[in-house]
């Protein structure tokens, strides 16, 4: 039974949020610049066309006019939807990059230490397993140990390796109850996915609409 936490992604999505905006100055100038050359290319391509239909007689003119222009739209529709498909996959792979950094940094101590207090809140269990990556087993399991024994809640908790790419951040488990409190970067990397699209979408917007 997966345990509901109200909140337990605001630390994280406020540092995943910071690279997103540092990343997107440079993203959007360049993606600026590409759409910029790419609609003028159209442009001119459509107004040669344009020209040429217009030296027929005005009525059929005026027919194909309105279709180039539609076609000019259509392209422009979809132009638009491609460039927001590569640039989604393009930032979930920047930030796969990004959190293999994140877990080596001084603010990921922190960072761990205050969802681990948080999971540990809302399991009333006394026998819990923390599930982790090795690296942070090697690295980080005496701060982890340490940071368990200052709660004033003395439970018995087991340092477990897990077996598949959570990236960093942990799963703790209550197993005699079936409650897992998954709070690892892969997960909430997923659970992020609907912001990080709005707000990523809502940017090219602004440019791509302009």
């Amino acid at each position: 039974m997966p345990v509901t936490v109200e909140g337990k992604m605001e630390l994280f999505k406020r540092v995943l949020f910071e690279h997103v905006e540092e990343d997107w100055s440079e993203r959007k100038k360049k993606l600026e610049e590409a759409m910029e050359q790419r609609l003028n290319e159209k442009k001119k391509e459509y107004e040669m066309q344009i020209k040429a239909v217009m030296d027929d007689a005005k009525t059929r003119a005026e027919a194909k006019r309105k279709n180039i222009l539609a076609a000019v739209q259509v392209d422009k529709d979809q132009e638009i939807m491609k460039k927001k498909e590569e640039l989604f996959k393009d930032l979930g792979e920047s930030l796969k990059a990004w959190t293999r950094d994140f877990v080596k940094s001084d603010g990921y101590k922190e960072f761990l230490n205050k969802n681990l207090n948080q999971a540990l809140d809302l399991m009333d269990g006394q026998n819990l397993v923390l599930i982790l990556t090795r690296r942070d087993i090697d690295e980080l399991g005496g701060f982890i140990k340490d940071k368990i024994a200052q709660r004033a809640d003395k439970r018995n908790i087991e340092l477990s390796e897990n077996n598949d790419d959570i990236i960093g951040g942990f799963i703790l488990e209550d197993r005699e109850k079936g409650i897992i409190a998954d709070f690892s970067i892969k997960a909430l990397i997923d659970e992020a996915k609907v912001f990080m699209g709005k707000l990523l979408y809502e940017r090219l917007d602004e440019v791509l609409k302009a």
